[in-house]
């Protein structure tokens, strides 16, 4: 059992551990935080009113489908040794941390079932399982839903405001006004709230024992309020903007935000009190008095009471006598179990991190490059990035600068983390695509990464052609990974061998740097790219 209570916290502070990344930098999870206590409220409640009938869920034989479980079990103690080798090289991989939340939370309840029974685990599997609320929702999902979202806000915001007599015009995520646009970023698309939402809803259902077409009230009630406050939320900004210039935004917006949020808070939470009081009173039969019913929640404890009690009669006395836990189980000893496993996880941390230490020792040193821009052009202008883009990118050195050239137009951002485990999360996650497209604009990708050479270095960028300008741009943009030998491997395209390629070379945590350019006054691509050529060997320095 000691075995078991340490594997069991190891594992969940790995999981914890993985995840705290994401809680911590991306403003749309960081409500994860909250998840793992309110986990543990629900645990405790659901302990608290089992109290009476737990020492009877304690008897009767479950062994009929322990075997096909210790299957399972094993299966996902086998699984985490290659989510772990792969997580280390890709901690920021959606995919990885559904794999590694799924095979905790899955060995949690099958360990609850080996020890427990069949009666602790359906009281303790929604409050473990709802761990999984706080994982962040794979990309290709949350994606689409954060345009989909953002442009249904600035559509329905721009309709609302021209009832109002406000002229406001949408332009993907950018309303325009008369005193200027405004920006829709990812807490304005509404995600954060319905994530939010999601969670709060979920908590409630469990926390008033509502059944499930009534969680699916409070859940769908939940995403209407998340919209619609968050539509009202959009209208006061653009608003604002459209009277006071688009500076006031700035103070408006957090406090509007934090409105929202208490509102659908306290709109969930009536909506969750209401469908509770309203499962107490069913419909009457005729000749029965309404208060003859008890609560929809008092009836499914009791029906939890009066399954305990039918194992307590169906077991032999042996069996309804006061045992130690575990001791019920005699298709297999735990014991053997317990040090398996344990032995297995120390074993698979051990090899992990032998893993990665043997290839960093041989990896080559980091090639420093960095810029050396044209600062006595006198069309050589610089600019700071907004507290937005330094508070959820978190680099360590930063530079936006713009010059023009024989005609054509630079404009340039030079971006660097130092090593670490968020360095490949930030960086892999704010690409041009991103970015640009968020800003109202429509980005094609013109070619695969293009090759350019400058100090002795060949620099892999990849091309983007920017839609409806007025003359022709194009962006080129490179990630590049400090202690990689051959950036070949495709950094910046992150496909399936992409992430696996850094696992086999042993490379994780390596310092980042990306280089953004925007050409324009150039007639197509081909110009653009050859421009470039000339321009990198001018600005970009080796230090040897």
């Amino acid at each position: 059992m000691l075995l078991l209570v340490v594997f069991l916290g190891f594992l969940w502070t790995i999981l914890i551990n993985h995840l705290r990344i994401e809680w911590t930098l991306n403003p749309q999870y960081g409500y994860g935080w909250a998840v793992p206590f309110l986990c543990l409220y629900l645990i405790w409640q659901r302990m608290q009113k089992a109290e009476d009938g737990g020492r009877k869920s304690e008897v009767g034989n479950q062994n009929s489908g322990v075997r096909p479980l210790v299957a399972v079990f094993c299966v996902l103690s086998l699984l985490y040794a290659p989510t772990r080798l792969i997580e280390e090289a890709n901690p920021e991989w959606r995919l990885v941390s559904w794999a590694l939340a799924i095979e905790v939370v899955g060995l949690t309840l099958l360990l609850i079932y080996f020890v427990l029974g069949a009666q602790w685990l359906k009281r303790l599997a929604f409050p473990i399982a709802y761990f999984l609320v706080a994982v962040p929702w794979p990309t290709v999902i949350e994606g689409p839903l954060i345009q989909g979202l953002t442009r249904a806000d600035a559509g329905a915001t721009c309709e609302l405001l021209g009832w109002l007599g406000i002229p406001a015009m949408p332009h993907g995520n950018v309303i325009e006004v008369a005193t200027g646009e405004v920006g829709i970023d990812e807490a304005c698309s509404g995600i954060r709230s319905f994530q939010a939402t999601l969670m709060i809803s979920l908590f409630l259902g469990e926390l008033y024992r509502l059944n499930f077409a009534r969680r699916l009230v409070l859940i769908f009630g939940g995403f209407a309020m998340s919209f619609g406050f968050n539509l009202a939320r959009m209208s006061v900004l653009v608003w604002v903007a459209a009277h006071h210039g688009i500076t006031a935004i700035a103070k408006w917006h957090d406090p509007t935000g934090i409105t929202i949020l208490l509102a659908c808070f306290c709109g969930l939470w009536g909506l969750g009190v209401w469908l509770r009081g309203s499962a107490r009173v069913p419909r009457a039969k005729s000749g029965v008095a309404p208060d003859s019913f008890k609560t929809q929640t008092d009836s499914e404890e009791k029906s939890d009471e009066r399954s305990f009690r039918r194992d307590a009669e169906n077991s032999t006395p042996e069996a309804r006598s006061p045992q130690p836990i575990g001791a019920r189980l005699s298709t297999f000893d735990l014991r053997p179990l317990s040090l398996a496993l344990f032995g297995w996880i120390l074993l698979t941390e051990i090899s992990v991190e032998a893993w990665y230490r043997s290839h960093e020792t041989q990896l080559p040193l980091a090639t420093q490059w960095t810029m050396a821009w044209p600062t006595n052009n006198p069309t050589f202008k610089t600019s700071s990035l907004a507290d937005r883009a330094r508070q959820i990118l978190r680099y360590d050195e930063s530079r936006s600068v713009a010059w023009a050239t024989d005609g054509i137009e630079w404009q340039a951002v030079f971006l660097r983390w130092n090593p670490g485990r968020t360095a490949l999360h930030l960086a892999q996650n704010h690409t041009p695509e991103v970015c640009l497209t968020a800003a109202g604009h429509t980005l094609t990708t013109v070619s695969d990464p293009a090759w350019l050479e400058a100090g002795g270095l060949r620099l892999p960028f990849i091309v983007y052609a920017v839609a409806n300008t007025p003359r022709p741009v194009y962006v080129f943009y490179c990630l590049w990974d400090d202690r990689t030998s051959a950036q070949g491997r495709g950094t910046m395209s992150l496909t399936y061998g992409n992430r696996l390629a850094p696992v086999l070379a042993g490379l994780r945590n390596p310092g980042q740097r990306s280089l953004e350019i925007a050409v324009t006054g150039v007639a197509d691509a081909g110009a653009a790219e050859n421009a470039l050529r000339a321009e990198l060997e001018k600005i970009l320095t080796v230090k040897k």
